[in-house]
């Protein structure tokens, strides 16, 4: 993430603090008496580091002179050097008891106590020093400036534009900036750290926090105009480099994120954050391996960092190392018990596992830390509705019009008001559909209750799907999906509007409520007879059985998916015709299947699921048997009626529910599981099984 650096200037062992010290100790010599000479050879021993002889001069002036102020400062100065910050608070507070009116020991006292940690007792320190010199500008900046760190907002607000009424200079509004943008006060923040620059123009930090300031609200191209320029004046701004490459990432100009990542670990090779980023990217492009290296290497540089233990968690989780990726998920609670990446990553894992329980109580941990967050909603609706916890599951479900992605792919735009389950008698409504085709098929099986309770129903749907639902569904007006939409859809007269997803939480509150109908969608008679017919003399009258086993989903098709060659035990049958459903460009992977194998698996060019759904029914309506991984053909066919076999991953998608061979989607439907990750064969033997079973083979 980008990282807010903190003002230079208020550090104790800044550089240009030390000279300021250098230079105001000489000032001190002057008014000394007989000690002149002493103590000037000990400022010399010490500004050039050699504290022992400076420390040996200091001794003797003291024992001429216990109570010399200056003498007893400067050995002050020599402990925090030699990192004995105690002893040097107590030697300065004691050159103050002497000489209490050397603004110089007052501002180093107030320093000392900053750097371990005593902020009020540093506030203190300064506000002394604030009774000898009140029109001290970076005095009051260096008070705001702790006030901020004790979260003390209104008394920081007030000592920097103190600072800022006596003198307008570029410390004060760079930290009135700071303090504004950690109240979420971004523009007005931009305004602070612009008159930095304007002040100083080489102010570095203040250019990178204006890149910070703008990567906030979105603007990235000048985040990275002013990430560019704080490099100019430095260019070995670590930070402004690694902040570059974070709103490239964000840009999605991957390239240039992974040069500025790789330049940001030349000049710091030890940072884990770099690391960490640098492997998110090259995730994101596909370099699996890489990416697992960096997020390795971030952990090396600090073990204790939990976004990479999440980070290689769920490239492990991708590549099925289930209870590797649970461990680091853990890992990273333990370092973090308020992280919800790691919370919603272990939901994830653990739903995956099929250990619901765990799955639960890991996403509603997510949301604990994050009420607000749509994907660990939608995750948790996914397992709510996986164990048959409908009523909760739907309303969870809502969710995904949160997620912006799912939003802009989906979302429909119309005047009417949403649908909030209340009557519909003597009022008519309008339904969209969403999400992919066999959502939509498996959501229309509610249009006919729908249909129950208004008086008049209008699906606005893609053009594909028009002519097999207005065969199927009389009564209800369908508009073809346009943009803009039909102006008819914008009819006062329509009362309320529902994205067909949304229509369960309303229709299906249990699984009593589900409709029983055996089939609720009309294949073409007229196509079907002339497909079957076809089909039956290619095949000298045997039993039509068509198979598909692939998917093309991006988040799980992965999963759900066999290889043909998976097919063999069941397609090698030669009591069988076996026509492949499959959609897409798969005419070269059936012929070298049969190759390979010497099965043949009948491939009709004429009939393109992507182009005709109604061609495509017509073809499913003509066979006997549907066996097919989960896809739009198990929709089709269940949406028919059609005897359909359905061949599931271990933990499949949450409509098919767990622990059961039937479906309440559809009755026609038989559920084959895998009986662990990733076990298609003893899945293709129960297939194989049941055929000779069923048949009598």
């Amino acid at each position: 993430m980008a990282k807010i650096v903190l003002d230079p200037n208020v550090m104790v062992d800044n550089k240009s603090k030390k000279q300021d010290f250098d230079q105001e100790l000489a000032g001190l010599f002057l008014s000394s008496s007989k000690l002149d000479g002493k103590l000037r050879e000990a400022i010399i021993f010490y500004r050039t580091n050699q504290s022992a002889q400076a420390e040996k001069i200091c001794d003797q002036i003291l024992a001429i002179n216990s109570q010399h102020a200056s003498t007893i400062y400067l050995l002050g100065l020599i402990a925090f050097r030699k990192n004995q910050p105690q002893k040097a608070t107590k030697l300065v507070r004691r050159a103050i008891e002497f000489d209490d009116a050397q603004p110089l020991f007052h501002k180093s006292l107030a320093a000392i106590l900053q750097h371990l940690g005593q902020l009020q007792e540093s506030i203190n320190a300064y506000q002394q020093l604030l009774s000898i010199t009140p029109n001290d500008h970076s005095i009051w900046n260096d008070i705001g400036h702790l006030f901020r760190l004790q979260g003390q907002t209104d008394e920081a607000y007030s000592h920097f534009q103190k600072s800022i009424v006596i003198l307008p200079d570029y410390p004060a509004f760079y930290n009135l900036g700071l303090l504004l943008q950690e109240q979420g006060q971004t523009e007005e923040s931009i305004v602070c750290y612009k008159k930095s620059v304007a002040i100083n123009p080489n102010f570095a930090q203040a250019y990178n926090n204006l890149g910070n300031a703008f990567q906030e609200i979105g603007q990235y191209n000048e985040a990275c105009s002013y990430y560019q320029k704080a490099i100019q004046v430095n260019p070995r701004y670590f930070e402004a480099e690694a902040n570059l490459g974070v709103v490239c990432m964000k840009m999605e100009k991957l390239n240039q994120a992974i040069e500025h990542f790789q330049r940001a670990l030349q000049l710091n090779p030890k940072s884990s954050e770099t690391y960490n980023n640098l492997g998110l990217v090259l995730q994101k492009q596909g370099e699996i391996e890489k990416a697992t290296c960096c997020f390795r290497r971030a952990l090396i540089m600090n073990a204790d960092f939990p976004e990479a233990y999440t980070n290689l968690g769920s490239i492990l989780l991708e590549e099925g190392e289930i209870d590797k990726s649970i461990i680091l998920y853990n890992r990273a609670i333990n370092i973090d018990p308020n992280h919800f990446e790691a919370f919603f990553n272990l939901g994830s894992a653990q739903h995956r596992q099929g250990d619901f329980k765990q799955a639960l109580q890991s996403y509603q941990r997510a949301l604990s830390i994050d009420s607000d967050d749509a994907k660990a909603h939608s995750h948790y609706s996914m397992t709510l509705l996986t164990i048959g916890r409908f009523f909760e599951g739907w309303k969870h479900h809502e969710w995904r019009w949160k997620k912006a992605e799912f939003e802009s792919e989906n979302k429909r735009t119309f005047p009417q008001p949403l649908w909030d389950g209340s009557s519909l008698t003597d009022r008519s409504i309008l339904v969209w559909l969403e999400q992919g085709i066999g959502d939509q098929i498996m959501f229309a099986s509610l249009l006919p209750k729908l249909q129950q309770q208004a008086c008049q129903v209008f699906v606005e749907t893609g053009k594909r799907l028009i002519p097999i639902f207005q065969r199927s569904y009389t009564g209800i007006d369908f508009v073809p999906a346009q943009n803009p939409p039909d102006s008819l859809l914008f009819n006062s007269s329509i009362d309320f509007q529902c994205p067909i997803a949304s229509l369960p939480q309303w229709l299906l509150p249990d699984e009593e409520s589900f409709p029983k109908y055996q089939a609720y969608l009309k294949a073409c008679p007229q196509k079907t007879k002339i497909l079957r017919e076809k089909y039956q003399k290619i095949s000298g009258e045997k039993l039509l059985i068509g198979v598909s086993w692939k998917s093309t989903n991006d988040s799980a098709g992965k999963l759900k998916s066999a290889s043909l060659a998976n097919w063999e035990l069941v397609l090698s049958q030669e009591d069988f015709f076996f026509i492949s459903l499959q959609y897409g460009d798969i005419k070269r992977e059936i012929e070298e299947f049969t190759q390979q194998t010497g099965i043949q698996v009948y491939y009709d060019e004429e009939i393109n699921s992507l182009e005709s759904l109604d061609d495509f029914a017509a073809q499913v309506a003509a066979l006997d048997l549907i066996i097919s991984t989960s896809n739009t053909a198990v929709h089709v066919a269940g949406a028919l009626g059609k005897p359909v076999w359905t061949l599931l991953n271990y933990v499949p998608s949450w409509r098919w529910m767990i622990d059961r061979t039937d479906s309440p989607w559809y009755p026609s439907m038989v559920l084959f599981r895998q009986k662990c990750i990733g076990d298609w064969d003893s899945v293709f033997q129960s297939v194989h099984h049941s055929l000779k079973k069923c048949f009598q083979i």
